[in-house]
């Protein structure tokens, strides 16, 4: 019983949503019977602690029906009829929710009663509030599609001989919400095939594109087909014109999205711009840094008023790559209570100390390194990177060299990491290794044995496969050329 489909659910609700469920299975018009309310307000009362002890087949049996002896079929009777009380609170809650949905359902029993002239003013309210509507996505043309649908559906039912555009409006909102539900799809099957290797069949979805460009002028003004159009024409071509014109369509069109297309949308930007920075294009590591900007302008990155700090560390990164500092450091105070409590002092810390050693401030970098927690195995394999190269530009070789034998060692032990994670990390402490012992020899070994070293050190780099912090190691190595050759 313990882990009982019910349990599992409730456990999932928050306390209001609970106190709601109670209410609404003590609700005569929605339940009669006893025994569930009895079970309910059990779960009610035990909230949140639905443990072994408290939710074991004995106890729940026992606590219903003291002093009885245990009848299970008659347990699991009231479990099921309360599972699917719940199943029709949840639906009830949600089209509660949406409000707009619920005058198309008011509009047809009116219609079915023969109430005409309060049909009209509901309709005239309906079609009122979705002019209104601060957004147009593809569910705001489907809600309005709905709304053409049932004007119709009265023009049929009094059968007046008056003109009546509803059918048109129909057809009108039908289409657009059809175009702009294939453009997202188009987009998202195109990603999801390149990522995970999968195909889709989408015969219509071709006859959608050539619609779309056929009638572009009337529809470039629909922000979710114009939008969706010039997405899905950038993850399909490498041309980077198509990025700029999504980005002009969505700074044109945002206030008529709502936030999780929003998001949904930068996303495919950003992925965009990780794409083109990873084949060479650093221009758009600037694209990358506004689009960051942007969301936490309009507040898109935060989830309950948190900011995940894994957002945290890549607009860091991204930032200090650019040599951003100034707007990185103000960046790093200002959402440091945004983060999640638990993580809040970690991310901190580790990307505090990140922007102190692009600041070259090493022994700040000492500092915060020693307080990083490394129980996430993210924060330790970053933390050890980022002191090896403080290590390397402090010139210590002997607390380089002994941090790499220690991280040899923490690779041996740690078995889950990702084969890619661990090469990656491996090549890098034994690559940089290998550049700080060269550069230790430069004034103790003659030219041309520097010259050997630093040759095979650079074969070395690439041959390697992943090596982490690359760009960086590539750096160094152009500095040792300098030195053996000055």
């Amino acid at each position: 019983m313990y882990s009982n489909k019910l349990v599992s659910l409730v456990r999932s609700f928050e306390r209001r949503e609970m106190t709601r469920f109670r209410e609404f299975v003590f609700s005569p018009y929605f339940n009669k019977h006893e025994g569930v309310r009895a079970l309910v307000a059990y779960l009610s009362d035990i909230f949140p602690r639905y443990d072994e002890k408290n939710c074991s087949r004995e106890a729940v049996f026992q606590a219903l029906f003291p002093g009885q002896a245990h009848d299970q079929g008659k347990l699991a009777l009231l479990f099921t009829y309360s599972l699917r009380l719940a199943e029709r609170f949840l639906a009830i809650e949600q089209a509660e929710k949406q409000e707009d949905l619920q005058s198309i359902y008011v509009l047809q029993q009116l219609r079915a009663k023969k109430q005409y002239p309060q049909y009209e003013r509901v309709l005239e309210k309906a079609i009122g509030a979705g002019n209104g509507a601060g957004t147009q996505d593809s569910n705001w043309y489907y809600r309005q599609y709905l709304i053409a649908h049932e004007a119709d559906q009265y023009f049929n039912t009094i059968s007046e001989r008056r003109t009546d555009d509803s059918l048109q409006q129909k057809q009108h909102f039908l289409d657009r919400f059809y175009l702009a539900e294939k453009l997202r799809d188009a987009c998202e099957m195109k990603v999801r095939s390149r990522i995970l290797k999968v195909s889709y069949s989408n015969p219509l979805q071709r006859t959608a594109l050539g619609a779309v460009e056929a009638h572009f002028e009337e529809l470039a003004g629909e922000p979710a087909i114009a939008m969706y159009y010039w997405l899905y024409r950038m993850v399909s071509a490498p041309d980077p014109s198509f990025y700029f014109e999504a980005l002009k369509v969505l700074n044109q069109h945002q206030a008529a999205l709502p936030a999780v297309e929003q998001k949904a949308i930068y996303n495919y930007l950003q992925n965009y711009c990780i794409q083109k920075i990873n084949e060479g294009e650093p221009r758009f590591l600037a694209e990358i840094f506004e689009l960051y900007k942007a969301q936490l302008h309009r507040g898109l990155l935060l989830e309950d008023g948190l900011l995940s700090e894994w957002h945290y560390k890549n607009i860091v990164t991204t930032g200090i790559r650019l040599r951003e500092m100034e707007w990185v450091r103000e960046f790093i105070e200002r959402y440091r209570e945004k983060l999640p409590e638990e993580a809040r002092e970690n991310a901190y810390r580790f990307n505090l100390a990140s922007y102190f050693y692009a600041a070259r401030q090493y022994d700040e970098v000492l500092r915060l390194l020693i307080q990083v927690e490394y129980r996430d195995l993210r924060y330790s394999l970053g933390a050890k990177a980022l002191l090896l190269r403080t290590y390397y530009d402090l010139d210590e070789y002997e607390a380089l060299s002994s941090l790499a034998d220690s991280f040899k060692q923490y690779l041996h032990r740690n078995r889950l990491m990702a084969d890619i994670r661990r090469e990656g990390y491996h090549n890098l402490f034994k690559l940089t290794r290998r550049a700080a012992g060269l550069r230790a020899n430069i004034g103790y070994c003659t030219k041309e044995k520097s010259r050997k070293e630093l040759s095979k050190l650079q074969q070395s780099i690439e041959k390697a496969g992943a090596v982490f912090n690359k760009s960086w190691l590539l750096e160094k190595v152009e500095n040792l050329e300098a030195m053996v050759e000055g």
